[in-house]
């Protein structure tokens, strides 16, 4: 027996592997795949995706894939430290063109090769979706060869439309002065945060579920401290709950809160401190701001 089938449990429901399967619907989540695919439907513009490491950025992207597939040929680039030249070899290659596509040829001819490719698309009513992960290591010139690509268009509609997905500093990157152009085509820009901590049971039975239901509750003092370890980022859910199944199984007991402190504290993990860009909670907020408030009252009758 191993340590699945001892929660009766038959896949393994906390897989660090992007699986479409174990995509969790979560409200941040499922309102962003609504934006994407409406930026997607208005045929224009750059859509821009940024969030942390391991708030399911890829997986979302993998749904949306499957999603629209009818209407898209996708290039979907994952190690974007690229020249132009091996940007548009990457995309080439992406959508099946590696036998016309030479590494001796010149970015133009590459260039023109992509455009016959696009106007046969067209023809018949589809468009390429380049996506780009990571695509706050993009060089510059490279940022740049993509908004030249995003101009192939007929008299009515654009060929293709690009996705943009990173971590926070993409932002930054394309809002710098030299890439204002850029900037200037971006019609939706959007940032994944991580689940809310009234999210987190929901999201570990909805895995366990899809993985055979399995004979595992959470306490509420576990649920607590999972959110205090991990804040929310599915990454580090599925690490700390894979950890805890295994600690569990070894001594032949149930997941409890000890369990979990055990499981994050061989992670290495202690209690989150939130990012910069982590919005409060909203009575949070009003406590801190009533005391700074307070607090400015009180110098300014002492300086009277």
């Amino acid at each position: 027996m191993n340590h699945l089938s001892f929660f009766s449990l038959n896949d393994d429901p906390f897989r660090l592997t992007p699986d479409r399967d174990f995509f969790f619907p979560a409200a941040n989540h499922t309102a962003l795949g609504n934006a994407l695919r409406f930026g997607l439907d208005q045929g224009d513009g750059f859509i821009i995706v940024t969030g942390e490491v391991g708030t399911g950025k890829t997986i979302l992207l993998r749904m949306l894939m499957s999603d629209i597939g009818r209407q898209f040929e996708t290039a979907l680039l994952v190690s974007p430290q690229l020249t132009p030249k091996q940007l548009v070899m990457a995309i080439l290659y992406d959508i099946g063109l590696e036998d016309k596509a030479d590494n001796r040829q010149s970015l133009d001819q590459l260039i023109r090769l992509l455009n016959d490719y696009l106007a046969k698309l067209a023809a018949t009513g589809k468009r390429l979706l380049i996506i780009v992960d990571e695509a706050q290591n993009l060089p510059d010139e490279s940022i740049e060869q993509l908004r030249l690509l995003s101009n192939f268009e007929s008299d009515k509609h654009k060929w293709l439309q690009i996705i943009l997905v990173g971590q926070p500093e993409l932002k930054k990157n394309i809002s710098r002065p030299h890439l204002r152009q850029l900037l200037q085509r971006v019609t939706i820009m959007e940032t994944l945060n991580p689940l809310e901590e009234k999210e987190i049971s929901l999201y570990v039975h909805f895995r366990l579920n899809r993985a055979g239901r399995g004979d595992i509750r959470l306490s509420k003092q576990s649920r607590k401290l999972l959110w205090r370890y991990t804040k929310g980022f599915p990454r580090l859910i599925n690490k700390v709950m894979s950890r805890s199944l295994l600690i569990a199984y070894a001594r032949q007991q149930a997941i409890d809160h000890k369990v979990i402190k055990e499981a994050a504290a061989s992670l290495h993990l202690t209690r989150r401190v939130l990012p910069d860009w982590f919005p409060l909670p909203g009575w949070l907020f009003t406590v801190t701001a009533f005391f700074v408030l307070l607090a400015s009252v009180i110098l300014l009758r002492q300086v009277d």
